[in-house]
């Protein structure tokens, strides 16, 4: 039995490794009782910094000194998380055919350095970018490109403090926002996708193609994901080829991917990539739309390092997220609503009234609704 050692995981998470037969341990950030990760179905190591790989390596090996390579694996669905699993599955002596190694995934997480690699290997998918250190260079990058900037923090996610910038009118505006060193990239105008790779033994299996739907008071924070992309097929096969060209530029051998790509007028260009499934519930909506979940193909991949099938149950699913600012009722009102609706799969408030407000990132967002087409909703 292959034992997982899961970082933070969702309740989704322990389910498909647990019905493929791992058994699983949970580690958490102490102090546990503040956990909503927690899960009473399965064991659990508590730690005081789940940034740091070394002590969950001493506390995986106080918890079994009989662990090692061949018996157990840590797994990250994060970018941070991804990160420190694949240092602990190096100091644990995991085979490295059945994990993202840390050089690949560092690659991904460091954003000049992806768009440096970009330019150099696979200049048709990039652009214009440059660090800049201070307004003046943002104001100088500006005048070098046609369309507009996007500037945004070197690390994080969820759009947190990434600006669309078409003026200078516009840079004035968020001086006050504004943080240094950050990355200034060329503007790409078009819809914007994500596509769901699995990768075993650098083979590559497109799971989803997924569009996004961008808004919050930045116009580039994503409220909401369409899956499958209501696109042609030549547009879907462009869009995996610039996603698989990347995975094979950066020596992506197993796991999975995320890749956001815009479809800037008729060129395909990486806006970014991540060595995990995409956010957003998107492993969920794959449930659908695939006949698996992303946890379920990644539990299945590193067992038996082959590919589940692409069996689709519904011809669609979408995931919307709310502002509830004007909503006058109870958040159990809504929730009953929405639930009411034949399509909609799940509804979730995920911040309670009082501390509602402007949606400047992803961790601003009120609520959400998942909804299944083509399909019994049951």
């Amino acid at each position: 039995m292959l034992h997982a050692y899961i970082i933070q995981p969702r309740i989704e998470v322990i389910s498909a490794f647990m019905e493929l037969g791992y058994r699983v341990t949970q580690i958490l950030e102490s102090p546990r009782f503040t956990q909503e990760a927690f899960h009473e179905k399965c064991d659990s190591i508590v730690v005081s910094n789940i940034g740091d790989p070394f002590e969950l390596v001493d506390a995986i090996c106080h918890r079994d000194p009989n662990v090692n390579g061949t018996n157990s694996i840590c797994i990250g669905l994060g970018d941070l998380s991804s990160l420190v699993a694949s240092v602990v599955n190096e100091l644990l002596g995991v085979d490295k055919t059945t994990f993202t190694s840390l050089s690949t995934l560092f690659v991904l997480k460091n954003k000049p350095l992806l768009r440096s690699l970009l330019s150099s290997s696979l200049p048709q998918y990039s652009g214009y970018f440059r660090v800049v250190y201070s307004v003046d260079e943002i104001k100088d990058a500006l005048r070098k490109v046609r369309g507009g900037l996007v500037v945004k923090p070197f690390d994080g996610s969820g759009s947190l403090g990434v600006f669309r910038l078409l003026s200078e009118d516009d840079i004035m505006k968020n001086l006050a926002r504004f943080s240094f060193p950050a990355l200034a990239e060329e503007l790409f105008s078009g819809s914007e996708y994500s596509v769901e790779v699995m990768t075993i033994d650098g083979q590559h299996q497109p799971l989803a193609v997924t569009q996004k739907v961008l808004g919050g008071e930045s116009e580039v924070v994503e409220v909401g994901q369409i899956q499958p992309a209501d696109i042609d097929e030549a547009t879907r096969i462009r869009l995996i080829e610039a996603t698989t060209s990347l995975l094979d530029a950066i020596h992506f051998s197993f796991g999975l991917s995320h890749t956001e790509i815009i479809f800037d007028v008729d060129t395909p260009k990486i806006v970014e990539s991540h060595g995990r499934v995409g956010g957003d519930r998107i492993a969920d909506l794959m449930r659908f739309t695939t006949g698996h979940d992303a946890f379920e193909r990644l539990a299945f991949a590193i067992l038996e390092r082959q590919f589940l099938p692409i069996e689709p149950i519904a011809s669609s699913s979408r995931i919307d997220f709310v502002n509830l600012m004007d909503y006058r009722g109870s958040d159990q009102e809504w929730k009953e609503e929405l639930l009411s609706h034949p399509n909609v799969y799940s509804a979730e408030v995920i911040k309670p009234a009082g501390d509602r407000g402007p949606i400047w990132c992803s961790a601003d967002r009120h609520a959400f609704v998942l909804s299944v087409f083509g399909r019994d909703v049951t």
